[in-house]
């Protein structure tokens, strides 16, 4: 495994991404991703916002309504045993956090 857990840092709306993470657009396709977390040795699982059992009502509330661009007191997991985050971002679906998992 080339890419090792870092520490999170987020800023002031709540996102962040790891530095060893590549930086990919809505054009990367699914196949190159899946190379990617492979070639590391990796899995992952995503936790979206919409669905997470860390985020309240209140958060959703703000967040979908309210028109607030941020998630900072968000605290997505992942059930996984070893895995790290990679990722919290938005997206066009809403906030999800990506984690990776060692295989």
């Amino acid at each position: 495994m080339s890419i090792e857990p870092a520490k999170v840092n987020r800023d002031e709306d709540g996102y962040w991404v790891h530095p060893g993470m590549p930086e990919w657009d809505e054009g990367t396709s699914g196949e190159e991703i899946d190379r990617w977390f492979s070639e590391n040795h990796l899995s992952y699982w995503i936790n979206k916002f919409e669905d997470s059992d860390t985020a309240t009502d209140a958060m959703h509330d703000a967040y979908y309504n309210n028109g607030d661009i941020g998630v900072p007191d968000w605290q997505p997991e992942c059930p996984a045993e070893g895995a790290f985050l990679l990722s919290i971002h938005d997206t066009e679906e809403g906030p999800v956090a990506v984690f990776a998992i060692p295989k």
